[in-house]
């Protein structure tokens, strides 16, 4: 059988590995920063229509959804493109503004997806190294990227980035600059302003964690409208399922119900932090659904190993500046209240 002619940079690209997802109810689940709690229920509402109108195309360009999130993003829908999630907002701007050769940047520990993408599109790459707090502690000048890629929390630490910096990139930088967003409802701060201040800078968010819609797939980007006029060219054609378009749109209507569920995490999590730190965990502090803990008394691979055992699912990293850290994400109460438990049983058993 002759080679398949694959191209040499998709063939020495490991591919993206996601969080584990079980085919069985029986786990408790904190290691993909899902919301552990439903959008309401009215937002079910009418479905029935549009699953009777499945036959038809979508709306090509989203236009109920990109009207929806603009009134919430105070912003003109024409500074906005949907995504099949935020994941192909990333593809999109790479194909938009990069050609093949060319140099994206990213730190050296954040979302994996930006390194697999970069290097299947054969771009070059530059990894900017955080420092030994995995905090970015100057802005990152890059005169050569084509895009610079930043989480604003950064994954998988959780943390935002300093905005002083974050503001000097964007001045500084002579190519895109792609704010990352997909945790801010978790948090007080945000960088929507930019996009009024910068002309080079795209914010990226999400539906995925904060209104619980992971398995919709519904992503933004919000730019000046020239930017978004460039990569909606790029954009595949109905990129977006007619479900996903509804749920989406109906979602962004119960911001009240939305900004409680938030406010639960973010309890939980502040809850969590305090509780592994009296177990003997070093737990990074989070502005995300999410916390980065390092156990003092065990390897972190020996705790994700033996909490699997017992039916709670956390992720574990390979990554050298994280081996020996788990990232755990925020559970309702009682998950969390079980993983307490089986993480006190295990201290208690060494």
């Amino acid at each position: 059988m002759p080679m398949l002619p694959i191209r040499e940079c998709v063939r020495q690209t490991p591919g993206y590995v996601p969080g584990e997802q079980p085919q069985t109810t029986d786990y408790i689940k904190l290691n993909t920063n899902e919301n552990p709690y439903s959008p309401p229920q009215e937002i079910f509402e009418g479905l029935q229509q549009e699953l009777e109108k499945v036959r038809l195309y979508p709306d090509p360009v989203s236009t109920k959804l990109r009207k929806a999130a603009a009134q919430v993003f105070g912003v003109s829908p024409e500074n906005i493109l949907a995504g099949n999630g935020s994941d192909d907002i990333l593809n999109i701007a790479l194909r938009t503004f990069v050609n093949p050769g060319e140099t994206v940047a990213f730190l050296d520990l954040t979302y994996s997806l930006y390194d697999t993408i970069a290097r299947v599109h054969g771009s070059s790459i530059i990894e900017i190294s955080l420092n030994h707090n995995l905090e970015l502690d100057q802005p990152l000048i890059c005169s050569e990227a084509k895009l610079i890629f930043l989480a604003s929390p950064n994954p998988p630490v959780g943390k935002h980035l300093n905005r002083e910096y974050l503001e000097k990139t964007c001045e500084e930088a002579t190519g895109v600059v792609l704010i990352d967003e997909a945790y801010v409802d978790f948090s007080e701060d945000n960088h929507l302003d930019f996009i009024h201040k910068y002309d080079n800078v795209i914010i990226s968010r999400t539906m995925s964690k904060s209104y619980s819609l992971a398995g919709m797939r519904v992503g933004f980007a919000i730019a000046s409208p020239a930017i978004i006029e460039q990569m909606d060219k790029v954009r595949d054609s109905y990129n977006l399922d007619r479900l996903a378009q509804f749920l989406g749109a109906k979602a962004f209507e119960f911001q009240d119900y939305y900004q409680q569920i938030w406010q639960q995490v973010c309890q939980t999590r502040n809850r969590l932090i305090t509780s592994l730190r009296n177990l003997e965990f070093l737990v990074f502090d989070s502005d995300s659904n999410f916390v980065l803990a390092s156990p003092q008394w065990m390897t972190a691979l020996d705790l994700y190993t033996k909490l699997k055992e017992r039916k709670v699912l956390v992720r574990h990293f390979k990554h050298p500046l994280i081996n020996n850290y788990v990232r755990i994400t925020i559970g309702t109460n009682t998950q969390i209240d079980r993983l307490l438990e089986e993480i006190g049983n295990l201290k208690n058993d060494k």
